[in-house]
This record gives structure tokens, sequence and C-alpha cells, in this order.
């Protein structure tokens, strides 16, 4: 990486083009062509198995994939009980979940779990769900219905050469149905503990042979966990938690080899949250999002062209905030991507992307932070065999950072500070090996990057004693390599898999939310730094299979130790990073189900070893405080009452309740009843 003086534009400029429209984003879209869309239920009946097309661009096995990906299937999905997507991911092998309240938790991929995680990217058909303003994915805004979802991928390891920034540890891509060739229309009406009352419903409608419209809406409300908040949260309250969402997806067939996708969405959400600093608060959040999407087969290749925009309101209210802080986000984006094959063995992708990223300051307001990015990537993936393949891809990404606006009295920086640029590489690498049918052998090496948050560049900005705090615009992205022997293994005999895995991940310039300090400040200000460094080396083993026709089972353990590395001066606590003392060492998930005619039964069990956690004693003493190992059980049961109409009852935590799971407040035991209608 590498840091240069940033030639200075002027602030209208900038702002101009924070300002693109509905409009144009469409012109942008249509100014180009791009591939045609998956039919993923035909390649399902092709292969015999889920395949997804998110690495390579190429459908694939999960076996041949250069990259260590898990699929969760729209069955599994059913099959969970779960009523939200943290729900669903807490049963997958290597997952790590923080469940702070009854609608917000947040997901790790092997470990680096903490409130309010940046490391993960989550996607949505590859559109970027994940929050840059905070550096995280607020899993509730989600346009999503989890009756609208054909698969959720997760990606292993570091994957930005492929997916882009801030997929550091990893990736979640979920896939939706397509409304050209999956009809889905459903819908479920769910009631429970904690006083959920939630309804969704998802419906396809076709246009002849002009195309297809899905829509989504779902609706959310219902109390959050009764046990006490920590002590500095107080002077907040748990809040009802609520939830409203709809989104309209519509692909039209635009020529013979050519179609056009449109989708716009918009989420509302109030809930209880945690922030990084380890305090509870108040949020509302109102997301909104319009996309589109033009595909083609030319004579050229695959042709991708998408452009969209995000727009993020976050009302945020909390002890160490000075009233409330009111985020506006807006993240745009436009991709040019063409898939080709110059010969039978080689597939050749090249990728170009802008990226405008913008917001507020608050509470103090009076100015943006905001970066543009240009990026070019490259892919080529080489069947040097039937048997052998090799993909290698790249990606550099250009940032150039600045600020407008004003500052409050006796601030020290100016807005030149931030005129800076930085030069971020990434790389993927995967060798395959199918040894024998039932025998595969993969070799990855991947580097990623996690970019700076908006607030850690300063677009928080709090000067009232003694908790004054603000972002940096000298920081660093934190990168992260890791290379990885996998090892699947199918027992034909006995209808099982074996998936397995050795990993040993570095990681570099760790982004720290404090330690830092703001020179010649009137008041002592805290910032985030780039504070260390930290090495984790594991092993993951997953079994799944069938027997007896009736049943299925699945069971996973993964063995992870890391190792912190601090610069002289800072501490853990200081810098309020751990991830050594905070990821657990075992973790173990099993599952066992049965079907047999209208019924359905599934149970989890999933274990965690002793960790330790941070929590605020004070707003201003945050320390890390012992969670002792734990078991969760969930489960459901469902009947098929007639061809169209199912019941069922599900739960989660179903042992012991209160349970503590997390440095934050104990977890309660959740009951759902379950009515779900296709038509």
């Amino acid at each position: 990486m590498c840091i240069r003086p940033r030639r200075m534009v002027p602030a209208k400029q900038r702002l101009r083009s924070r300002g693109l429209s509905a409009f144009a984003l469409l012109l942008a879209a249509s100014a180009a062509a791009k591939a045609q869309s998956i039919d993923y239920g035909s390649l399902e009946q092709l292969f015999g198995e889920p395949v997804t097309t998110s690495v390579t661009g190429s459908p694939q096995r999960v076996s041949d994939v250069p990259a260590t990906m898990e699929i969760v299937t729209a069955d599994e999905i059913r099959r969970s009980g779960a009523t939200d997507i943290p729900g669903v991911l807490r049963h997958v092998a290597g997952i790590d979940v923080l469940q702070w309240t009854t609608d917000q938790a947040d997901i790790g991929i092997r470990g680096y779990d903490q409130a309010d995680t940046p490391r993960l990217l989550v996607l949505i058909d590859g559109r970027q769900v994940y929050a840059d303003f905070f550096g995280f994915t607020p899993w509730s805004t989600l346009p999503v219905e989890l009756g609208s979802i054909r698969q959720i991928e997760i990606v292993k390891g570091p994957a930005s050469a492929l997916f882009g920034f801030n997929a550091a540890g990893g990736v979640i891509n979920i896939v939706t149905y397509n409304p050209l060739y999956d009809e889905v229309n459903t819908a479920s009406l769910v009631g429970g503990t904690q006083g959920l009352a939630q309804g969704s419903a998802v419906g396809t409608v076709k246009l002849g042979d002009i195309g297809a419209v899905r829509l989504s809406a779902g609706l959310r409300a219902n109390h959050d966990f009764s046990t006490p908040l920590p002590t500095a949260s107080l002077g907040s309250q748990r809040i009802g938690q609520d939830r409203g969402a709809v989104d309209v997806d519509a692909m039209m067939r635009v020529a013979d080899n050519a179609q056009l996708r449109v989708e716009a969405s918009h989420t509302t959400s109030d809930q209880t949250d945690i922030i990084p600093s380890y305090v509870f608060g108040a949020f509302h959040y109102d997301a909104d999002s319009l996309l589109a999407q033009l595909n083609a087969d030319t004579s050229y290749g695959l042709i991708q062209t998408t452009a969209y925009s995000n727009w993020l309101h976050a009302m945020i209210s909390a002890p160490t905030i000075a009233g409330t802080a009111d985020f506006h986000n807006q993240v745009t984006v436009v991709q040019l991507q063409d898939i080709f094959k110059p010969a039978p063995d080689h597939t050749l992708r090249g990728t170009i992307e802008y990226r405008h990223n913008a917001s507020n300051t608050t509470p103090i307001g009076g100015a943006d932070i905001f970066y543009d990015v240009f990026s070019l990537g490259g892919m080529w993936s080489w069947a040097i065999e039937p048997s052998l393949s090799l993909t290698n891809a790249v990606r550099l990404d250009n940032l150039w950072l600045g600020r407008s606006g004003s500052f409050p009295m006796g601030f020290p920086l100016t807005n030149a500070d931030w005129n800076r640029s930085i030069v971020q590489p990434a790389f993927n690498s995967g060798l395959v090996w199918k040894v024998t049918d039932d025998d595969t052998l993969r070799f990855t090496v991947g580097q990623g990057a996690q970019l700076p948050s908006l607030v850690e560049f300063g677009a928080i900005l709090v000067q009232t004693p003694p908790v004054a705090f603000t972002g940096s615009p000298s920081l660093q992205p934190e990168t992260v390599r890791n290379y990885e022997l996998g090892w699947d293994h199918r027992l034909t005999s006995l209808g099982a898999r074996l998936r397995s895995s050795v990993f040993h991940q570095e990681s570099h310039d760790i982004l720290d939310i404090a330690g830092g300090f703001l020179p010649g400040a009137v008041v002592p200000t805290s910032t985030p730094i780039n504070g260390g460094r930290s090495t984790a080396t594991g092993i993951e083993v997953a079994f799944d299979g069938t027997f007896l026709d009736d049943w299925r089972w699945g069971l996973s353990y993964r063995l992870e130790s890391v190792d912190d590395s601090f610069p002289a001066g800072l501490t853990n606590t200081s810098t309020v990073t751990d991830f050594q003392h905070t990821t657990p060492v075992h973790l173990v998930k099993a599952h066992l189900g049965w079907s047999q005619g209208p019924w359905e039964i599934d149970g989890y069990l999933d274990y965690q070893s002793r960790v330790l956690g941070f929590s605020s004693a004070t707003p201003q003493l945050i320390t890390l405080v012992p969670v002792d190992d734990y078991v969760t059980l969930d489960g459901r049961v469902a009947y098929k009452l007639t061809d169209h109409v199912t019941l069922a009852l599900s739960g989660q935590n179903l042992g012991t309740s209160p349970q503590q799971q997390t440095s934050g407040p104990r977890v309660q035991r959740r009951v759902f009843g379950w009515i779900n209608v296709g038509f």
C-alpha cells in the first residue's frame, strides 16, 4: 500500500457527484451491456446439487470453487426455523454469532467477531448492503424476506480481489429467486415470545414474453429481551423492535441476447443496538436502494453493467454520544464486467468500478466526509487438465479521500488534512485438484482489505467532556492474508460428505476505534488508530449426510488459535481490540433432522468454549469480562396440513434461559408458531 498527497478538487464538484439521481443511474446501466442472468434451478438439475457463479462468474459446484465456500439452501433456511438471517447463519460451520438483542446480532467468520463487526462484506445478488458509515451490517435493514432467498453463499477468508473492499474476513452473498425463471408465491405469519408478530409475503407476476416482477414485503414487531442492560448503558432503555420492508425486483427481456433488471427497495426499523464502544442505545434506520442492471451475451463475451445507489439514514441515541447522532450515508456504484473465453480452457474476467461514498458529520454537523474509488480488476481461470484448474484474481483500488464544510471552534485540523489518496492492491489465487471422483484438494491464498469506515475517517464528531472523540484522516486500510489447504471427500457408500480445511491468517494495521489522541485539541479527544497485528491458525472439519432415507445429519468442529501483537504503549483495552481472547478456541455445531410424509423435525446443538468479551463498566471504561462456555439448543417441528399450508413450531435457546452468550445482556428462550401458505 502507498499513500500520496491528493490533488485538490473543488468541494462543489465533489458534492455534485454525490447527488446522482435515480434517472442517472438508469442511464448508466443502459449505456452498456451485461451478461444473461443465471437460471439456478436448471443448473441445480444439471449438477445435481446447489451451484454458484459468485466467485468466477461461471457455474461451479462448491467443491470446485477456488475458495472455501458453504451454501445454505432454501430447504435449510426453512428447516432452521429462524425468523431472520442471523438465525439461519448461527448453525453454519465456522460462523461466529454474537446475539446482543432480539433483532441485532454480529456475524463473524472464523472468529474475529466484535460489536458492529467490520470484516464481513454482505451482498444481496452482488449488491452491497454493508453500511459504510459505521463499517458493519445492520441485518434488520436488509430488504429481503426469507421466502425470497434461493441460497446464502458464505465465502471464508479474504476475497477482496473477487468482491471488493471490506471482504477482509469473508463474504456473505444472499442470492434471491430470479423472477424470470422462478415463480415463487408464498406468505407466512409468525407469532411468539417477546411479543413477536411477523408477516411476510413474496409474489411473482409474469409479464408474458416481456419479463417478470417479484414483489416482497414484510412487517415485524416484538419486544427486546427483558434481561438488564450493562451499567454503562443506563440512560438507554430497551425499545420496541420493529421492521418494515418492501422490495420490487423486475427482470425484462430487452433483446434476444439481453436482459434488463431494475430493483427498488425500502426498509425501516427500530431496535436496541450496540455501538463499537460496547454501549447500548436506541437505533432508527431508514434504508433505500435503487439498482439497474443490463446483461448481454455478445461476441465480446458476457458483459454486465450494474449501477446502484444505497441511501441509509441512521439515528443513534446512546450515553457516549452527546444528543443524537444523525447519519445520512449514500453510496453510489457503477460497475462494468466482461467474462469471455479466448480459448476453451481459459476464462478471463475484467472489471471496472467507480464508487462514491459520503456521510455528514454528526452530532456536530456542518460538514461531509467522502471518498471516490476507481478500481480495476482481472481474473484468469485455467483448466490445466480436466481434473486440475488454477484461478488467479487481482484488484487495484485507488481511493481519494475528502472533507468539506466547517469545524467547531478550536478544532486543530483543516479540510486539507483529508486531501490524500490510498492505493490498495488485493489478490486471490486458488488451485483445485480433483484427485478422484470422491476427493478434491484445494489450495488457496488471498489478501483482502478492510477500509476505515466514514466514522473512523471523521464522520463522528463529539466534543463534550469527558467523552470527546472523532475520526482520523490518516488511517490506513487493514490488510488480511490467508493461506489455506482444503480436502473434500465423498463417502458415497454412507451417503455422507467430509469437508476439511487447515488455515493460517495474518492481519496487519488492525483498525482500532480507540488508542489515538487528536493533538492540539481544546478538549482531549480520542481517535481511532491502526493498532497492531494478529495471526490465526486453525482447522475446520465438517461432516454431513443422510441415512435410512428419512434422516439427515451434520457435525462440524473448529479449532482456532489467535495471537495478537500491539505496539509499545498500547494494550487490548486501550485500543478495544482483543481477538486472541474473544475468539473461541473450540466451536462445535451439530444437526439432526427427520422427514416422513407430512412431518419434518430438525434439532440443532451449538457449543462455544470459554472466551473473554469487552464490556463497558462506564462510558469511559471498557474492560474484558469472562463468558463461560455454553451449549444452545434450537429446533423446529412442522406438519404439512395440505399441499399449500404448513404449520410449524420452532425455537431458539431452548435449554438454559436466560443464558450468558456474550459480554452483553443475557439472551432468553424464544418460541415461534408459524403458518406458511404457498399459492
